[in-house]
């Protein structure tokens, strides 16, 4: 089953011709044609552990065409045939092979039986729907956490609703396994278990603060923080406002913040997150702190940011643009640029930083660039200043534009490269029009000094092009006098 994990694993988009086969329906078919139950039974496994691959399985399926799909109905005898046959386009055979599973139930069957729930066909729908009823009162233990991670993606179908609530109505039965569905490997699955359970104080305590994914961290920490806010319980909302995750200490402060406590809030006032930097200075703003002073006095990440939030005069972030730390270089350079008081001697001599977040955030706050400045740095043996280079070639217009895309094809850093071919494409393609595409032509007007420079580096970067590219720039270039339309 090697290949078809392969094959499950690979998230990039398929063809949807008609014409060609789907690799894993095929794998399947194959699988099935050989008659080997327990590879069949393997690969079902496979796929209930991947709730996307099952829909898009079916999915494919219907663009396929499958010529036993005439004749006398027999069912198959193997679990991988029925799941197969629950797939057909035939809808008289979609019918009986929901009326096989139904009868015969299997946890790896179960995921097919719940796409089939919102199956066009009325008389499909209507068997799949009650089979899937009577299993999940059945044993919900077995069948819950089998349906839940498709039943959870197809909720936003036409009529993918009559799912959700089944999953929600079998969740309050004492039966039910939410406490290993909170262990789920699957996302979606983890946060259905916790908003429909019943849990305990400390057990959301350890969800907030253990759980692996943000939304169910966050929702677990908006539960415990609404229940102490009711019940006054400081020193758990104390323990979540310790946590490294932002989202979990926005909700425990704000529980401390409806308790009163706006005083245990301020010394969040330069916290790395925008979210609880904003809450915390709601809070200074009724305890009558200074929160620009408080500002200038710190030398934090978070300080720096805050500032720049607050609109305030950076004059003292400007000696901060020598500060030995690189995280506070770059942030008192952004934080100037969205102060507008970014000094362009100094922004454009970070332009080398040692360091290439500095080097980013100095490329974002250059206002006018030296015409030569690009052609320095993109000569620099740096990537990270090569790369400030070609943003900054960007600014000096289109010419300046091609000229840059063209010396960064052969650019060894593969990053920078890559970013070279994709300009140079895109503006060989803006320079014509064409009727069925809407599409603004670049006022691309080489000097007579730039055509020729131009043409040279054409030529260098032509290996690294594609032909149509190549093609479509070497005829412009080549009459540069000629007006674009």
């Amino acid at each position: 089953m090697d290949e078809l994990e392969r094959l499950l694993d690979d998230r990039r988009p398929r063809s949807r011709a008609w014409t060609e086969p789907d690799p894993v329906l095929a794998l399947l078919t194959s699988v099935e044609a050989a008659g080997d139950e327990a590879t069949g039974l393997a690969a079902l496994t496979a796929l209930a552990r991947r709730p996307g691959a099952v829909i898009r399985l079916d999915v494919a399926a219907r663009r396929t065409h499958r010529p036993e799909g005439s004749g006398r109905w027999t069912a198959p005898s193997s679990p991988l045939g029925l799941a197969l046959a629950c797939t057909h386009r035939d809808g008289r055979i979609r019918e009986r092979a929901v009326r096989e599973v139904v009868a015969r139930p299997l946890p790896e069957l179960v995921p097919f039986l719940v796409v089939r729930t919102g199956d066009w066909v009325r008389e499909v729908r209507d068997r799949a729907r009650a089979g899937l009823a009577v299993l999940l009162h059945d044993d919900p233990a077995r069948f819950l956490p089998a349906a839940a991670g498709v039943g959870l993606r197809i909720e936003r179908w036409l009529r993918g609703t009559f799912v959700r609530n089944q999953l929600l109505a079998t969740a309050t039965d004492p039966r039910a396994p939410l406490e290993s569905l909170l262990a789920s490997p699957d996302r979606e699955v983890r946060l259905f278990a916790f908003t429909a359970g019943t849990w305990r104080l400390d057990r959301k305590v350890s969800v907030a603060l253990t759980a692996p994914d943000v939304r169910l961290r966050s929702a677990a920490a908006e539960a415990v923080a609404r229940d102490c806010a009711w019940t006054g319980r400081v020193e758990v909302l104390r323990r979540l406002a310790a946590s490294p995750h932002a989202e979990v200490r926005v909700q425990a402060l704000t529980g401390l913040v409806r308790l009163g406590r706006d005083a245990e809030v301020l010394p969040y006032l330069d916290d790395t997150s925008s979210l609880v930097r904003a809450l915390a200075r709601a809070a200074a703003s009724r305890q009558g702190v200074d929160v620009p002073a408080y500002y200038r006095s710190r030398v934090s990440p978070g300080a720096i940011d805050g500032f720049a939030e607050v609109r305030g005069d950076g004059r003292h972030l400007v000696e901060l643009l020598s500060h030995p730390s690189a995280t506070i270089r770059a942030r008192a350079v952004r934080a100037l640029r969205l102060l507008e008081q970014a000094p362009a001697d100094r922004v454009l001599s970070m332009l080398r930083d040692p360091s290439s977040p500095v080097v980013r955030e100095a490329t974002a706050a250059v206002r006018s660039v030296p015409p030569t400045l690009p052609w320095e740095l993109l000569a620099d043996e740096r990537p990270a200043v090569r790369l400030a280079g070609y943003r900054l070639a960007r600014q000096l217009g289109p010419v300046a534009e091609l000229r840059a895309a063209l010396t960064a094809v052969g650019d060894g850093h593969v990053r920078l490269a890559r970013r070279g071919r994709a300009d140079a494409a895109r503006m060989a393609r803006s320079l014509v029009s064409v009727p069925w595409r809407r599409r603004t032509v670049v006022p691309l007007e080489p000097g007579a000094q730039d055509g020729p420079e131009l043409r040279a580096l054409l030529e260098r970067a032509a290996a690294g092009l594609d032909e149509q590219t190549s093609h479509l720039l070497r005829e412009h270039l080549a009459r540069p006098d000629r007006p674009v339309p």
